[in-house]
């Protein structure tokens, strides 16, 4: 007799189902860590409370103690400045952003066994209002009768130099540059470009000076003197704080602010820097001002919590690898203490 084949069993009626959204959760874990910008989540809990501020559910940051050298109770705290000032850091750099920097000097000004900061500043300068809110706080840091020193390093030119003024004393290499002092604007036009391309710019505006720097079109003569009425005006408050800073002829100043660039040695015959040294003499420096012998000197080290890596991701660049959001969405037109070739 012949044998039946075994009749096949009925699978559970759920296994499917649970297959189904095991693979889900997964996609769903995936995407949530790969795909979703982490800008998006740490501005949204920025909106709880930033890392600067008391508000919100996270506490305001405290940065922790790297020691460099030395030993006592009485502290020196080394402060990089270093790049673009106000410009887009890598959330794995070592660059500090500049709402990092300014958190590093409020904590030090509040900290009463700081003595003396140094702030060694690597830098081309970079935005009229980062530099501006830097050397505000330096200002505050000096009104709580904290030390200032200066040590610049390859490049500290333009904002680099803005920030440095109030200083007790500019420590500069003699291969240092720095100089650069004035203010840029610059604006982008590829009007011909959108022309080959076949495309055109229509805007629609309540006034004349509605698009002014637009990218798409010849600036007007009129566009032009206000543009450069306001890079006068911010010219004349960096001559200012030169003038007060460095208790310098504000002649003399103008003269010197040219835009021209100056080695360390030659800014120190000009009076724009007050020793050659190197870091470790602005560091002698800062003991003599402070009239201490021994000094802990440390630099703030960035916590590696989730909180400090959303943070920084705040203030990366957006990707653009084929260069296509320059002409999409060009960027607004900058005021910059910078050294722009």
């Amino acid at each position: 007799m012949e044998q039946q084949p075994p009749a096949p069993q009925a699978r559970p009626a759920g296994g499917n189902r649970s297959w189904l959204i095991a693979l889900a959760i997964i996609v769903g874990i995936l995407f949530s860590c790969t795909l979703l910008p982490l800008g998006s989540l740490a501005l949204l809990l920025a909106a709880g409370g930033s890392g600067g501020g008391g508000g919100g559910p996270f506490p305001a940051t405290t940065w922790e103690e790297r020691i460099v050298e030395g030993a006592g109770a009485n502290r020196i705290v080394i402060i990089d400045v270093s790049g673009v000032i106000g410009g887009a850091t890598d959330v794995f750099s070592s660059q500090l952003s500049h709402e990092q920097i300014l958190s590093q000097i409020r904590q030090a000004t509040r900290d009463g066994r700081v003595r003396a900061v140094v702030l060694r500043v690597e830098s081309p300068g970079g935005g009229v209002v980062a530099s501006s809110e830097i050397h505000a706080e330096l200002q505050k840091l000096r009104e709580a009768g904290k030390t200032l020193v200066v040590s610049m390093g390859s490049v500290a030119a333009s904002g680099g130099y803005y920030i440095s003024t109030p200083a007790q004393r500019i420590y500069a290499n003699p291969d240092t540059l720095t100089g650069s002092l004035g203010v840029i604007l610059s604006t982008l036009n590829y009007e011909e470009t959108f022309a080959r391309l076949g495309l055109r710019s229509v805007v629609y505006k309540s006034g004349d000076m509605k698009d002014i720097g637009s990218a798409t079109r010849e600036t007007t003569p009129e566009e032009m003197a206000v543009l450069q009425s306001i890079v006068d005006d911010a010219f004349n408050g960096f001559v200012q704080v030169i003038v007060d800073g460095r208790s310098m002829d504000e002649a003399q100043v103008r003269t010197l602010a040219d835009g021209r660039i100056y080695t360390g040695r030659q800014a120190f015959d000009l009076g724009l820097v007050d020793t050659l040294g190197n870091l470790d003499s602005a560091l002698e420096g800062a003991k003599e001002l402070a009239g201490i012998e021994t000094a802990l000197v440390v630099r703030y080290t960035r916590s590696d919590s989730l909180w400090a890596l959303l943070q920084a991701q705040q203030n990366q660049a957006p990707s653009d690898p084929l260069g296509l959001r320059v002409l999409t969405d060009p960027p607004v037109p900058l005021l910059e203490y910078r050294w722009h070739p």
